[in-house]
């Protein structure tokens, strides 16, 4: 499979200014380490989740792919050309090419304007020309099952589901090679999950397009993904083929995730939660492995090793001192 996306050691970090923190330390500048040496690639018309609990970083790495947020360190290639420069203008050429569906439809798309304008609005932002917007916004409404009559709507005349089928249909208007999906489905009715799920497999398969889907829910992902990133704490501690994970699972975080999944059935219940403790503070990180302190399975090389990301075998790596068999 030939690689449309790769990401090398990025990183991305805030500074922080704080009066008592300059007070006391007025020759160190303070920053807050949201990623840390993310690397990973993704597939031409190949699905990858990411997973991990919320605050685990999964959006902010979605945003730095597409340069929404900017990153400290670290490469970016996209379809064989590397982004050299970190600047939208850098971006600009890759974003004519990606695009992305963000967690809240409605939001996302502006009050102030109707829905054909927004459909058309990514063809005059990079300056493509369109003959007739009309039959532009028609064609993009049909590809996501809308009539055309919806492009003289506003956004909050949409239920959610349309309005998600819109940030779809606008993902879609300059053809691009990847979409990077934020919670597709977050919000909606269990059937209305199901026809988006249906329609982005659907338009995976006359397009070509290559997804990432940013997610906590497992349920969800064993059935749309063909890998898994599983993060925590900004760092990957997981990557791998989706059947493979959810069949034998090799870092302790990831096994807690799945062992967390909710039962559907009401005469089973758990006799403890699969994960215990609170999740630490990207201020002060843990020294060692990140997620000893919430490790069942914790050793003493744990809390003063940080482990390294290694791979075992072609698109698969674990962050763990001791894998799971």
């Amino acid at each position: 499979m030939n690689t449309l996306l790769g990401i090398a050691n990025l990183s991305v970090s805030f500074p922080l200014s704080s009066g008592l923190l300059d007070m006391f330390s007025a020759d160190r500048e303070w920053h807050l380490r949201v990623l840390e040496d993310i690397s990973l690639d993704l597939g031409q018309g190949e699905t990858l989740g990411l997973v991990g609990e919320s605050g685990s970083g999964k959006t902010t790495l979605a945003r730095a792919v597409l340069g929404l947020v900017p990153r400290s360190a670290g490469t970016i290639t996209f379809d064989g050309e590397a982004i050299a420069g970190r600047s939208d203008r850098a971006f600009r050429t890759m974003r004519r090419k990606a695009a992305m569906m963000f967690q809240d439809p409605v939001a996302s798309l502006s009050p102030r304007r109707k829905v054909g304008a927004l459909l058309v609005e990514p063809h005059i932002i990079h300056g493509e020309p369109l003959i007739d917007r009309a039959e532009a916004a028609a064609r993009l409404l049909a590809l996501v099952g809308l009539p055309a009559a919806f492009a003289d709507r506003y956004p909050h005349e949409l239920s959610g589901g349309q309005a998600r089928r819109v940030g779809v249909a606008r993902a879609l208007a300059l053809n691009p090679k990847m979409v990077l999906a934020d919670e597709p489905t977050a919000g909606l009715d269990v059937s209305v999950q199901g026809e988006i799920l249906n329609l982005m497999a659907r338009l995976k398969g006359e397009f070509g397009l290559s997804y990432i889907v940013v997610t906590h829910n497992l349920a969800l992902i064993r059935h749309v993904s063909d890998r898994l990133a599983i993060m925590y704490l900004g760092r990957l501690v997981e990557v791998g083929a989706t059947a493979d994970i959810f069949r034998m699972p090799r870092h302790p975080y990831t096994r807690a995730l799945l062992e967390a999944e909710p039962i559907p059935d009401p005469r089973r219940r758990r006799a403890s939660l699969a994960i215990e403790g609170e999740i630490p503070s990207i201020l002060n990180r843990p020294v060692g492995c990140e997620f000893h302190t919430r490790c069942a399975v914790a050793r003493d090389r744990c809390r003063g090793q940080a482990p390294e990301f290694t791979r075992y075998a072609p698109g698969c790596a674990v962050r763990c001192h001791y894998p799971l068999e």
